[in-house]
C-alpha cells in the first residue's frame, strides 16, 4: 500500500485516468499549486492532511487494519459527540451516495415484510449519485472490489421503492417551503409502508430544510438527515441524533479529504435493532458494503459482508479527521466569524459586477460558507446550463499563468435548476484556516472572481 490508494476503493469516478487526472478533472496528489474554492468533491491533499495520511500508512504496516479502523471511528467520534454520550454508531462507506443504500437495509432488516416509500427534497441539489441510490438503483458501474456493475440498475430484483421528490427551489429559483406537504405525505404512507425521508442540510447552494417537522411526523418515520456537506454544528449534529435521525457525514466537503468518504450516524435506538439479520435481508447489498463499512460493534453484520480492507476510505477519512481537528483549535466563533467576513467579501464583489454576475435568491437561507450566482450574458440574459458548464470547464479543466503561483482553479459546478444553472464559491476548513493565518487578505478572492469575469468576456460577450 502507498498514497496512491487514496484513489482507490471506491467508484469509478475517483479513479486517475490516462491524463492523470480524475472525473472532476484534478488529482488530489497534486496541491501545492491549487487554489480550492469548490463547494464539494474535488479536494486535494494538503501540507497537513498529507502528513496525517502519511503517518497512516506508516502504522498500516504494522498494525492490525481493524483496529486502526477502530481508533479512527472512535476519533470521529470523540469530534462529534460533544456530551461524550455515545448515543450513535458509525457506519463507513465508500461516499456519501452509498449511505443512501443503508437505510433501505436496515428497513428490510427490522421490518422485512414492509414495502418503503421515499420522500426526498431538494434532488435537484443532491448528487446524481444520491438520487439514483435512494431508489434502489446502482449510482456506480465500479464498486469498491473493482467489479463492474450495471449502472442505473436496480440492485435486487426485490427492492421497489416508491418515492416522492420535493424540488428544491421555483423557476426563478426562489426555495420552497414544503413543510405541511411532506408531513401529510409521510402521515398517508406510514400506513402501509417502512417511510424514509430524506432531509438536506447543506445541499450544493447550503440549502436548510426545516428540521421542526420531524417531532410532528409520524414515530415510525426513518428520518435520514444529508449534512454530506459537513456545514454544520457538532450541536446541531448531535440534536438531531437525539430526534432519532440518522445523520449522513462526508469528509470531503467542507473538510476537504480527497473524494470520496461516507459516514453515517446511525442512533443506537435504531442500530440496536439490527438483530435478526437474515442472508436474505442483506443480499442486495453484497456489492455495495464489506466489512470495512460495518462497525466492529456489529459482528453479526460484519459477519454477513466480504472481508476487505480499503485503505482507500481509511486513508481519505483520515485526511478529513486531521482537519477537523485543526480546525477545532480555532473555536466556533473564529471559525464562524471567518466565514462570515469572506462571504461579505463574496457577495460584495459580485454586487459590483453586477453586469456580469446576479445572486441567487434566498443567500440568507444557505449556508454563508457558499455563494451561489448566475452569470450574465451582454444583454443581461443568464448562461444556460450548458454555456455555464463550457465557463466552468474554462476555469477549472486548464492548467493556468495568469493566477499568481495557482496552475489549477477549482470551483463549484454548475447546478442545474429548471432551465436555468448556477456556480458557487466555497470556503473549506483548510480555506478557512489559511484566510485566519493571513489576516483575511482576500486579494485571491478578488482575483478569481476577475478571471471568472475574463473567461465569460471571451467566450459569450
Amino acid at each position: 500500500m502507498d498514497i496512491n490508494d487514496i484513489v482507490k476503493g471506491g467508484d469509478e469516478r475517483i479513479t486517475l485516468k490516462e491524463n492523470g487526472l480524475n472525473k472532476y478533472h484534478g488529482n488530489p496528489l497534486i496541491y501545492e499549486s491549487v487554489f480550492n474554492r469548490g463547494s464539494c468533491t474535488m479536494s486535494n491533499l494538503n501540507i497537513d492532511s498529507k502528513r496525517a495520511v502519511d503517518k497512516m500508512l506508516k502504522k498500516l504496516q504494522k498494525e492490525d487494519y481493524d483496529k486502526l479502523l477502530n481508533q479512527q471511528q472512535n476519533q470521529l467520534k470523540k469530534l462529534i459527540d460533544i456530551d461524550l454520550s455515545d448515543h450513535f454508531d458509525i457506519f463507513y462507506a465508500p461516499s456519501g451516495s452509498d449511505l443512501c443504500y443503508y437505510p433501505i437495509m436496515f428497513s428490510r432488516i427490522i421490518k422485512p415484510d414492509q414495502s418503503i416509500f421515499s420522500v426526498v427534497t431538494c434532488p435537484e441539489e443532491l448528487g446524481t449519485g444520491s438520487n439514483t441510490a435512494i431508489k434502489g438503483e446502482y449510482f456506480f458501474g465500479t464498486n469498491q472490489f473493482e467489479e463492474n456493475v450495471d449502472k442505473n440498475s436496480i440492485i435486487h430484483k426485490e427492492i421497489k421503492i416508491e418515492q416522492q421528490a420535493f424540488s428544491a427551489r421555483d423557476i426563478d429559483g426562489n426555495i420552497l417551503n414544503h413543510k405541511s406537504d411532506i408531513l401529510h405525505k409521510i402521515e398517508e404512507k406510514s400506513k402501509e409502508n417502512q417511510v424514509i425521508a430524506n432531509l438536506v442540510i447543506g445541499s450544493k447552494s447550503g440549502i436548510v430544510d426545516n428540521i421542526s417537522m420531524i417531532p410532528r411526523a409520524n414515530e415510525d418515520c426513518f428520518w435520514v438527515i444529508d449534512v454530506c456537506q459537513m456545514r454544520t454544528t457538532q450541536k446541531l449534529i448531535n440534536k438531531l441524533i437525539s430526534l432519532n435521525c440518522m445523520v449522513m457525514l462526508t469528509g470531503s466537503k467542507f473538510y476537504q479529504s480527497p473524494p470520496f468518504c461516507g459516514a453515517l450516524l446511525v442512533p443506537k435506538t435504531i442500530s440496536s435493532k439490527l438483530i435478526n439479520i437474515t442472508d436474505e435481508a442483506v443480499a442486495p447489498f453484497l456489492k455495495i458494503f464489506s466489512t470495512s463499512d460495518i462497525p466492529l460493534s456489529h459482528p453479526k453484520l460484519r459477519s454477513k459482508f466480504r472481508h476487505n480492507e480499503n485503505y482507500g476510505t481509511l486513508l481519505r477519512w483520515e485526511a478529513a479527521v486531521s482537519e477537523m481537528k485543526l480546525l477545532s483549535f480555532y473555536g466556533e466563533d473564529m471559525v464562524t466569524m471567518a466565514v462570515d467576513r469572506w462571504n461579505a467579501f463574496i457577495i460584495s464583489q459580485l454586487q459590483i459586477k453586477s453586469d456580469f454576475f446576479e445572486l441567487m435568491p434566498d443567500q440568507k437561507f444557505t449556508n454563508r460558507s457558499i455563494v451561489s450566482f448566475n452569470v450574465k450574458h451582454k444583454d443581461g440574459s443568464l448562461l444556460s446550463d450548458e454555456q455555464l458548464r463550457k465557463l466552468y470547464l474554462e476555469i477549472c479543466a486548464k492548467e493556468r499563468d495568469d493566477f499568481y503561483d495557482f496552475k489549477k482553479i477549482i470551483i463549484g459546478q454548475p447546478v442545474k435548476y429548471d432551465n436555468k444553472s448556477f456556480i458557487r464559491l466555497a470556503l473549506g476548513s483548510y480555506n478557512v484556516r489559511m484566510l485566519i493565518a493571513n489576516d483575511f487578505d482576500f486579494q485571491f478572492d478578488k482575483k478569481l472572481i476577475s478571471i471568472i469575469e475574463r473567461e465569460l468576456k471571451k467566450l459569450y460577450w
